[in-house]
């Protein structure tokens, strides 16, 4: 009887950790991303080395100072605007600048309060974003 309780357990405890990131994400619709991201501030991390922060506005106007991972003048920070709108499953963005001035549209996750991850469907493009203010909350309390 002891045996069989221990391996319950076992077997629990080994589904927890390989369920538990999978549990852990949140998919959002378009619209519950704009809604948590609009009249936000964060900080972004993207799969190839963009990195900066970005604000976003209820009208839909984002703003976004970063560096690219492989410029000219090290260290630059350049500054680029576009349109985010929401379709569905999805958030969708046209910048100025960036992507070529193409819209290219993300599905979110929320992997915890204050952090996403917006994903193309194939998950090869993707940028982590930060809430600013979320790390000194969570440091605070």
């Amino acid at each position: 009887m002891n045996k069989t309780i221990q391996i319950c357990a076992a077997t629990f405890v080994a589904a927890s950790v390989f369920a538990g990131p999978a549990l852990a994400e949140r998919l959002l619709t378009g619209a519950e991303a704009h809604a948590l991201l609009s009249g936000q501030r964060f900080n972004f991390f993207c799969v190839d080395g963009t990195r900066g922060e970005a604000s976003y506005a209820k009208s839909g106007v984002a703003t976004a100072n970063y560096r690219l991972p492989v410029s000219p003048n090290e260290g630059e920070m350049l500054t680029d605007q576009g349109r985010v709108r929401h379709e569905g499953e999805n958030i969708c963005i046209r910048w100025k600048t960036l992507d070529g001035g193409s819209e290219s549209c993300f599905r979110m996750t929320e992997r915890q309060p204050g952090r996403y991850r917006i994903a193309t469907d194939d998950r090869m493009r993707w940028c982590d974003l930060t809430v600013r203010g979320v790390s000194e909350r969570a440091e605070r309390n």
